[in-house]
Parts: structure tokens; C-alpha cells; sequence
């Protein structure tokens, strides 16, 4: 109710029937009034004015779908009798493919992910959120044949990197996207909504799979999830047809009467309302030019972007390194602690259900905790499993130590998937400044790929029985890495929660310490210098 007692006391003054659209003074007092209603928005108030805002957000998000079911794919296609026979080479009285291409095609994903993230930071500052979906889920039809009609491991591969290189699209647009969409309140839920629909991914490519179970000798066996993908493409790119773009890509255009009206398309304000609200996006812009003018990814590396550009990349990291070696090979990490092949992948699918459901659990608690002690507290506790299962494995080996290292390492996965899992798409959604989100977002994608590789060649050496045979140790390598992770946030990771971007620019460019942002008041209207009257398009 504060926020529309707010917003009806100044609907005239907001106005006026000024016909001058760029008068500063406006701007600086909308931007005031607009961030008030902003902090004085509740919950349940957000979700009735930007209902639509959450839905659009969601359709985007569904794109990441793709991203899961293909990750959790690959590894078990290469299972396949099918598979081998068509892409391997004859071993005794089977197939068996070339470790190489394993390696390669374990890495396609990964590697097409960096290129296509790269590819997204520039086509959607040049032609918005929108069409560069539109166009990679093009794309995306097409690359999918190459795989599903492969006849050599050799265009195989090239098919399943063109695909990455979609996913790497979808992975940075999605948060990009829900961030500009919604007020303070909601930001927290609907980069938590990428998460589910990334598990959602994997869980429905674990359904597909038991369902092929008894085709693995069949070509279809492997051709069939393949073509799955396609299903997605139909649903998304109908609905994204009639999406709005991101109000904030067109105040950076300087489309003012664009952003306006996507704005009341977005949320269910009138035409005053959605005035103000984008006030505060040319006031933010703005700010951030007079801070830094250009937008290019070597811009995130200078002045105070740095600090926030290595916020965004080691936090992304932090899902890597604070499972490191274990993360990437559940499945295989299951069978060195004991567990015969099927209850191996028995437990792999309930990690998919435990995602799904840990997400959903995630939305109330990251709406209601702080970034930093959602990370700190996380760490402890899956520090505490990671030593758990290494002090396990020195005991003498029975068939119950198997059991106890993957339910442990099941409470382990539990408490990431309640912290770091959403929290680290919830900071890198909102640490950059307006100008530089979709490149920053992309270099901490990036980062999160190369450490993922790091771990994708690392881990067979050290898990493996005729390699380093760790097994439940690495948990002690694991928990050492969680140690200076925890000890990073604690530094260098300042509380960003219910603070508008203009706000967080501020407090970058005050220089405070990372521990001092939370109870740093700001003083908007010192450093609210009147915008130029000319919003040049960008």
C-alpha cells in the first residue's frame, strides 16, 4: 500500500503535462519517487504488478532446459552399444569409442559453451534479448541435424560443439534477461527459476533415457533423445515471438517511448508509473556513463568494474571448485566409493529428483537471506560433508563405507543446491552495472567453463583405480578448496540484497569494503547529476 500511496501523491508532479520528456529535474525527481516504491514493495505486491514480467522471464529461462538435458546426455549416449558401434572402433567382441574422442566430445559442450557466450555479449547489446534468441534457436534447429544424422564421430563432434555454442547463448541471456525485467523484490526468485529450469533439464534427460533403456542396441536408441531437443525449439520460439524486449536495452538505444511502453507491457502499471520506472533506468544509465562510457568486455576490467567483474567470475567458480573433481563424476565417484553400476546410476537420477526439489526450497530462503551469509553458511556446511567423506575413506574398506560416502556426499549436494547453487546466478545476475551485463555475465560464464574443463581432465586421474585411486580422500582436496573459497566471500563478496543498481553503482564507486555494504547508507541525491537532455542512442 506505501508504494501506491507514493506513486498517486505524485502522479501530478511526476507529469505535470511537461511536455519537455528530458527535462533533468523530471528525471531525477522520477527516478527518487521510483526508487521508493522499489524498497517499499512487498512480496506478494510484486508478483501481482509483474506477473507478466515473471512470465516472460520464465520463457526465456527455458531455454537453459537445453543446456541440462544435453549435459546430462552425452555421458550416457557414449554408454550406448548403439552409439559405440556406429562411432567406435571393434574391441574384442564389442565397440569401444577412442578415449580421445570421449575426451572430445565430453569437451564439445564446454568448448562451444565459451565461443557462444562470447557470441552473446555482442548480439544482444546490438539487436536485443529477443531476436538473439530468436536467431539461435534458428540456428539450433539446423545444428541439431548434424549430430542426429552423424555418420563419423568426426562431424558428431562438430554437431555437439555448434549446439554448445547455443547453449552458451541460452546460459548467459537467460539471467541477463530475468535481472532487467523485475523490480529489487523478485530478482533473487527468478534467477533461482534458471536454476530449476537447468535441473529440470537434467532430470527430464534421465526420464528420457530410462525410458530408451531397452532400445541401447538400437540406432534410435541414440537418435531419439537427440531429437527431443527440437521439442523445446517448438515450444519456446512461438511464445518468444510475441516477448518484450528488456525496457533497460532500449533506454542504452535511447528508444525512451520504447522502454516505456515495454514497461507497461511487463508489469501491470499505467502509463505514469512506467514513466518513473524507466526515469530511474535513464538516471542509472546515466550514472554508469559518467563512471565508465564504454560497453565493451575490456571495459569490465577497468576502474571499479574490475571488482566487480571478479565478483561475478569467482563466484560463478565457486559451483566448480567447491565440488572440484567430485561434481563431474557423480556417477563414477559413486562406483570407486563401492556402489555397483546400476545402484550407481540408480543414485544419479535421485541426484536429479534432489536438484528439482532443493531448487524449489531455494526460492523462499534466498528471498529472505542475504547473498553472503546464504554462501558463507553454505560452505560450512558442505566443507564439513567434503572432510566428512575423506576422514570415511581412511577407515578399513566394508561394503557400509560405499553407502555412507554417497549419502554424505547426497547431504552435500543438498546444502549446494540451497546456497551456491542459486546464489551464485543471483549475484552474477545483479553485481555488473546495467551497461556491462550481458559481457560480464558472459566472462564469468566463461570462467565457470574453464575451471568445469579443469575439472572435466583433472578428475579420471584422480579418481581413477590405475591412476591416483583417491576415491573418499579427495574429499579432503575438495574441503581444503571450500576453505580459501570460504575465506574469498568473507573478503571480497559485498551484500547487494535489496539494493536498486543505481544504489549498487554508487556503493562500488565509494570504494567502501566489501563487509561495510550492508549498512552503508546512500545518498542518492548527491550523486544524482541531471542527465544530459540529449539521450544519445548508444
Amino acid at each position: 500500500m506505501a508504494a501506491d500511496k507514493i506513486t498517486i501523491e505524485h502522479n501530478e508532479a511526476s507529469d505535470g503535462g511537461n511536455p519537455h520528456r528530458k527535462d533533468p529535474t523530471t528525471i531525477a525527481a522520477n527516478a527518487q519517487l521510483a526508487t521508493e516504491i522499489e524498497h517499499t514493495m512487498s512480496f506478494w505486491k510484486a508478483i501481482r504488478i509483474y506477473k507478466k514480467s515473471v512470465f516472460w522471464s520464465f520463457i526465456f529461462s527455458l531455454a537453459i532446459i537445453m543446456d541440462g538435458y544435453d549435459t546430462a546426455l552425452l555421458g550416457s549416449l557414449m554408454a550406448y552399444p548403439s552409439f559405440q558401434s556406429r562411432f567406435g572402433k571393434p574391441v574384442g567382441s564389442g565397440y569401444q569409442l577412442e578415449a580421445a574422442w570421449q575426451v572430445a566430445l565430453t569437451l564439445s559442450n564446454p568448448i562451444g559453451n565459451i565461443f557462444g557466450i562470447f557470441i552473446n555479449s555482442f548480439i544482444t547489446e546490438k539487436f536485443g534479448h529477443k531476436r538473439s534468441l530468436q536467431g539461435t534457436l534458428v540456428f539450433l534447429t539446423g545444428a541439431i541435424f548434424i549430430p542426429f544424422f552423424a555418420q563419423s564421430i568426426e562431424v558428431f563432434f562438430v554437431g555437439e560443439l555448434l549446439c554448445g555454442l547455443c547453449w552458451g547463448v541460452f546460459t548467459t541471456m537467460a539471467p541477463a534477461y530475468a535481472s532487467e525485467v523485475c523490480p529489487v523484490i523478485l530478482r533473487s526468485y527468478l534467477e533461482t527459476m534458471v536454476v530449476l529450469c537447468w535441473g529440470i533439464g537434467q532430470f527430464v534427460s534421465y526420464g528420457v533415457l530410462a525410458g530408451l533403456s531397452g532400445r541401447k542396441h538400437d540406432p534410435w536408441g541414440w537418435r531419439i533423445p537427440l531429437a527431443v531437443q527440437w521439442v523445446w525449439i517448438v515450444i519456446i520460439f512461438p511464445v518468444v515471438i510475441f516477448a518484450p524486449e528488456s525496457p533497460w536495452w532500449y533506454v542504452r538505444k535511447g528508444r525512451i517511448e520504447d522502454a516505456e511502453h515495454t514497461t507497461m507491457r511487463l508489469s501491470d502499471m499505467n502509463y505514469v508509473q512506467a514513466k518513473q520506472s524507466v526515469d530511474l533506468m535513464i538516471q542509472t544509465n546515466h550514472l554508469e556513463k559518467s563512471i565508465a562510457e564504454g560497453t565493451g568486455v575490456l571495459d569490465c576490467f577497468r576502474g571499479t568494474n574490475l571488482w566487480r567483474t571478479e565478483i561475478a567470475c569467482v563466484t560463478w567458480t565457486l559451483q566448480q571448485w567447491t565440488g572440484f573433481v567430485i561434481t563431474g563424476y557423480a556417477t563414477y565417484f559413486y562406483e570407486q566409493a563401492g556402489l555397483v553400476a546400476t545402484q550407481a546410476f540408480h543414485m544419479s537420477v535421485g541426484q536429479g529428483g534432489l536438484h528439482f526439489i532443493c531448487t524449489l526450497c531455494a526460492f523462499p530462503l534466498t528471498g529472505r537471506v542475504g547473498r553472503r551469509p546464504l554462501l558463507l553458511w553454505g560452505m560450512v556446511g558442505m566443507g564439513i560433508m567434503m572432510f566428512i567423506i575423506g576422514f570415511i575413506s581412511l577407515a578399513p574398506y566394508t561394503s557400509a563405507q560405499g553407502y555412507a560416502e554417497s549419502a554424505i556426499y547426497l547431504l552435500w549436494f543438498t546444502i549446494m543446491e540451497l546456497s551456491i547453487g542459486p546464489g551464485a546466478y543471483i549475484v552474477v545476475g545483479e553485481v555488473s552495472t546495467t551497461r556491462l551485463r550481458s559481457q560480464t555475465i558472459g566472462l564469468a560464464r566463461n570462467a565457470c567453463n574453464v575451471i568445469n574443463i579443469l575439472n572435466s581432465v583433472v578428475g579420471p586421474y584422480i579418481l581413477n583405480p590405475t591412476e591416483g585411486n583417491w576415491k573418499g580422500k579427495c574429499g579432503f582436496l575438495t574441503g581444503g578448496l571450500i576453505v580459501f573459497c570460504f575465506v574469498w566471500v568473507f573478503f571480497r563478496l559485498p551484500e547487494m540484497r535489496g539494493r536498486t543498481y543505481e544504489e549498487l553503482d554508487i556503493l562500488f564507486s565509494m570504494k567502501i569494503g566489501a563487509r561495510d555494504f550492508k549498512n552503508q547508507p546512500v545518498d542518492l541525491s548527491s550523486h544524482r547529476n541531471a542527465p544530459k537532455a540529449n539521450l544519445d542512442a548508444e
